[in-house]
């Protein structure tokens, strides 16, 4: 069997030494190029290793630069390394210990130091260079030569005493331990034993460390006797001597109390027969009718003084600071902490009907589009040509973006304020701006276009009265497919009726300011807002440039490409003007009860350090009125309302404000929650039952529904049925909703949401508006 694959290489696949090529001309090092090159860095690397006290010859700084592909420092350091003095570290010499030195001065003594001494291991013959000295170790007390002075020897006597002892294959050690202990105790034995013999001291003379080393007299093969250690005990400490008692100290010296008044006053008669023993009355006489019925010389109960007076009575005689004084100042106390705001019970309806003819018209309208179609730019241009925001303020965020390398973000930095915002470019939030013009009062509601978004804008949407749809003149085609067509249909079902479509960028269409795509745009456009309900009537078209600003607030010149503009549309201005919605049943929803969603929670300042903002959509509100907020149930206080920036004594429905509380905490307030009356608050409900059109196939599945800013997870628990346009039954219990059709569905929360009957709704399901209707 074969295990090699056999592989056919093409004629092109085989390596060809003769035609193989290394590098081009560059690589050469003597060409033209690389000799400049040398010429050029050499100086350079020479001067350095001058300063670094180097010689270096030129072949070697050519080598490093060439090695190194002209790398002036890495050179140098390569030279400073090669070319630096070799430094050989000094062996350090190993001190002697005590017994090196006593055996050194012992070989000294009997005067054979100077001859090679061996040890009693199989010698070697070694050459007579070797080092004796650092090959002795462990010697004997005799020469080598008087070693071998017995031994026949074949060998020549010059060559007899080139014998060098080998090393040991091991370092023998004494038994018992450590060898220095063990030689130490042997050099007091010898000691002991040298004084014995010279008859200069007897055993008592020993200390008590030469008795433990003197040696026995015993037998030379005896085993060694083991030596019992001695007991040991626990050292007991020595007993203190008891101190003698000490004298009693004598207690500090108490300072006499003050006498307080007695505030209690005496037990009324009820009370003393509540706490008299019955036991006490076994000894009493029984009681006769007078004395349960009472007479009339019976001493009436209520002559006495009462408890007030007797505590009002104590307060007087105290001394100092009375208690009258003290309840005073916890009184003005408590009234600095909690300031307590009167109402001015304003007929709030009636002034609003009479204020009518001096107010202008006021509106608030949502921007919506796709993402990058020039939402916010477009705002900032109409917001800067109104004189809302100053040219220096533009200014300020042109240097900034421009920093960033934005710069045409500046004018999308007035409506988005935040750090991310502008980093990022894109709109998180929907931002809230306000402006006036000689006609009317406006509000910008500027919702995000991203997708990730839409809970914001839904927000932002159900605060308006009318919609901004804004249109890329160049990008159609995107955002039909992104955000424009879902944006549209959120602004819809929120209940928003008339739109303005600004078709942006046409001085960036090719040619600029086509008439012939801002018609195709024109008429794709409007056939979307057709088919999602919006009225022909209700539709405007303006052209506009965000960015140039265009038939912003200006009309463009004659003479510009942009003249048939002016002949056929209102600027973007007027159009907002004239798309105002009226508001013929305010008396109405004025005289219900007070409606308002929290949008936002802030502090408003020093003064107001819990404030929320939002739109009243039912009622009025005035400074001093006490509402309740669901579903935390907890009650507040208005100190303050402000509309439009401005100072108000009181705000009505349609109006977005800002209302300053009191007596509540912040933890308590939430965006989505619910500001209601008290007389007439909203009660919070976990199943409720919608009708709904359906724009997304639905089962009985977990949704998200969505009102206003209100944004809550919630299960669809049951498909009720089918209706028609008039509400009228279809089918009962189906199993599924399609696409198109109308039902009504039973929805189910897990928690308490506060929802009133006829509210808007929107339901979404994996990042898909399913569905939207009314709460019935």
């Amino acid at each position: 069997m074969q295990r090699v694959k056999n592989v056919e290489y093409d004629s092109d696949d085989l390596y060809d030494e003769e035609h193989e090529e290394y590098g081009d001309e560059s690589d050469n090092r003597d060409s033209e190029q690389n000799r400049g090159s040398f010429a050029e860095l050499t100086p350079v690397v020479r001067a350095e290793l001058e300063e670094a006290g180097v010689q270096a010859s030129d072949k070697a700084i050519e080598d490093a630069l060439w090695n190194s592909f002209w790398d002036v420092g890495k050179s140098v350091v390569f030279l400073k390394n090669r070319n630096a003095p070799k430094q050989t570290p000094k062996k350090q010499e190993k001190a002697k210990s005590k017994f090196d030195q006593a055996a050194e001065r012992s070989a000294k003594e009997t005067g054979e130091l100077n001859f090679p001494y061996v040890r009693l291991f199989p010698l070697v013959w070694c050459d007579v260079s070797g080092d004796v000295e650092e090959r002795r170790g462990t010697v004997c007390a005799f020469p080598a030569m008087n070693w071998f002075h017995d031994v026949p020897w074949t060998l020549p006597l010059e060559r007899q005493s080139h014998l060098v002892p080998a090393l040991p294959l091991y370092r023998p050690r004494l038994l018992g331990g450590s060898s220095k202990l063990a030689k130490l105790a042997e050099e007091r034995r010898k000691k002991a034993a040298a004084t014995v013999v010279g008859g200069s001291s007897t055993d008592i003379d020993l200390s008590s460390l030469d008795r433990l080393t003197k040696p026995k007299d015993s037998k030379e093969n005896d085993a060694p006797s083991s030596v019992a250690e001695p007991r040991k005990y626990p050292i007991r400490k020595k007993r203190e001597p008891t101190p003698p008692p000490k004298e009693p100290t004598p207690p500090p010296p108490t300072e006499p109390e003050e006498e307080k008044p007695d505030l209690r006053a005496s037990p009324t008669d009820f009370a003393r027969t509540l706490s008299t023993n019955p036991m006490q009355g076994r000894t009493a006489t029984a009681p006769t009718l007078a004395d349960l019925l009472g007479t009339e010389q019976s001493e009436d109960p209520f002559k006495g003084p009462s408890p007030d007076d007797t505590v009002l009575k104590a307060q007087q005689r105290s001394k100092g600071r009375s208690l009258s004084k003290q309840t005073e100042a916890l009184k003005l106390d408590s009234q600095s902490t909690q300031a307590t705001v009167r109402s001015k019970g304003l007929d709030v309806p009636k002034l609003w009907a009479e204020e009518k003819a001096k107010r202008k018209p006021a509106a608030a309208f949502v921007v919506i589009g796709h993402v990058d179609h020039g939402k916010s730019t477009l705002m900032g241009r109409l917001l800067l040509d109104t004189g809302a925001v100053t040219q220096r303020d533009v200014n300020k965020y042109q240097k900034q973006a421009a920093e960033m390398n934005k710069s045409s973000f500046a004018l999308a930095w007035v409506m988005d304020t935040g750090d991310e915002e502008r980093e990022r470019g894109v709109t998180f939030d929907f931002a809230q701006h306000h402006f006036s013009t000689p006609k009317a009062d406006f509000t910008i509601l500027d919702a995000p276009g991203h997708r990730d978004f839409v809970p914001n804008m839904i927000g932002g949407a159900s605060m308006a009265d009318m919609a901004v749809l804004v249109v890329d003149a160049n990008q159609l085609e995107s955002g039909m497919k992104g955000q424009t067509k879902e944006h549209i249909l959120l602004a819809k079902a929120v209940g928003l009726k008339k739109v303005i479509v600004a078709i942006n960028k046409l001085d960036a269409a090719n040619p600029a300011w086509s008439q012939d795509l801002f018609e195709q745009v024109q008429a794709d456009v409007r056939k979307l807002l057709l088919d999602s309900g919006f009225a022909e009537q209700d539709i405007k078209f303006v052209p506009c440039s965000g960015l140039g600003g265009a038939n912003v607030v200006n009309a463009p010149k004659a003479s510009s490409p942009a003249a048939w503009v002016s002949k056929a549309h209102f600027t973007l201005l007027q159009a907002l003007e004239r798309s105002i919605p009226p508001r013929s049943a305010d008396q109405e929803v004025i005289r219900q009860p007070l409606r308002m969603q929290i949008v936002d929670v802030f502090r408003g300042g020093v003064t107001n350090p819990v404030s929320i903002a939002g739109r009243i959509s039912s009622g009025s509100v005035q400074i001093g009125d006490i509402v309740t907020v669901r579903p935390s149930g907890e009650k507040a206080t208005i100190r303050a309302i402000d509309v439009l920036d401005e100072a108000k004594d009181y705000a009505v429905a349609g109006q977005i404000c800002s209302l300053h509380l009191s007596d509540i905490e912040a933890q308590h307030l939430r965006s989505g929650d619910l500001v209601c009356s008290l007389q007439h608050p909203v009660h919070g409900r976990r199943n409720v039952v919608l009708l709904i059109d359906v724009l997304e196939p639905l089962l009985p599945q977990p949704v998200d529904v969505h009102v206003g800013r209100l944004h809550v997870p919630a299960t669809i628990s049951q498909l009720v049925e089918t209706v028609d346009g008039k509400g009228e039954q279809l089918k009962r219990r189906p199993r599924l909703l399609k696409v198109g059709q109308r039902a009504r569905i039973k929805v189910s929360f897990e928690g308490s949401v506060p929802l009133v009957v006829g509210e808007r709704v929107i339901v979404r399901s994996a990042g898909v508006t399913a569905a939207h209707g009314i709460v019935e």
